[in-house]
């Protein structure tokens, strides 16, 4: 008996067959129900069929996978995104904790993923009524945006910042502590390597295992065994010996 309705949205027709394949020969519990090749094709599908879940693919000819969940103001399945690109989308996805499986996966990955699905089915985790897809459609929206913000979800709900108002990003264990031009600051429950990949693109820089700082809100650097970054808040940041020649690499193109 199944307990996972699911919708397979792919371009490519081998794809489809292969999932369906491993799904109906090692994961029990899960109907398919139908398949697209295109956003057009899936969002009559979700409409008709109203999924559990959807497996959606990334890269697709015309409109992305994205597109599809930008039509809806509140998705209400869930959604294991199906990739071959290791790209800023996929940061992304790690970054709000969403299912995510790069292609090719294994049988052990898929069936991970809806071990996954299917516990947060049973426990619903809402932070005032905002879900981590909610967080993560706002972050590819703004973050695609000459005005860059960024979603960071609290225990309050969401603060949405502008990326260029971030001055620096510490490390407190599982958390992160975000620093902003108005001498603010906000305590994040992720860690320092998940806002490094998001930010990697926006001008952001790892110089310690403990700092992450925007380039655009250093205002000089202090010579040293591996230096100190003097931010515009009036923190002087240390920068790792290891990062030292990375760093002042990247610095030297503002």
């Amino acid at each position: 008996m199944s307990d996972i309705k699911a919708i397979i949205v792919d371009d490519e027709q081998h794809c489809i067959d292969a999932l369906q394949t491993m799904l109906l020969k090692k994961c029990p519990g899960v109907e398919i129900v139908g398949s697209a090749k295109g956003v057009k094709e899936a969002k009559e599908l979700v409409d008709e069929l109203h999924p559990d879940l959807v497996f959606l693919d990334v890269e697709m000819p015309h409109q992305n996978g994205f597109e599809l969940l930008k039509q809806y103001e509140k998705v209400a399945f869930d959604v294991i995104f199906t990739t071959a690109y290791e790209q800023y989308a996929l940061k992304a996805i790690k970054f709000n904790a969403l299912d995510y499986l790069l292609k090719p996966f294994s049988v052990k990955e898929l069936q991970d993923a809806l071990d996954k699905c299917r516990e947060k089915k049973q426990h619903r985790q809402k932070e005032n009524g905002t879900s981590p897809m909610d967080v993560f459609l706002q972050n590819m929206k703004t973050l695609q945006q000459s005005h860059k913000k960024i979603a960071l979800p609290t225990i309050n709900g969401l603060v949405f910042m502008p990326v260029q108002n971030i001055v620096r990003c510490e490390s407190t264990g599982n958390y992160t502590r975000i620093f902003f031009t108005d001498k603010k600051n906000l305590m994040v429950s992720r860690p320092l390597k998940e806002f490094e990949e998001l930010l990697a693109d926006v001008d952001f820089f790892r110089v310690h295992n403990s700092h992450l700082i925007n380039l655009q809100q250093m205002q000089s650097y202090i010579q040293g065994e591996g230096g100190f970054a003097l931010m515009s808040d009036g923190a002087q940041v240390e920068v790792s010996r290891r990062r030292k020649a990375d760093f002042l690499k990247r610095a030297m193109q503002f």
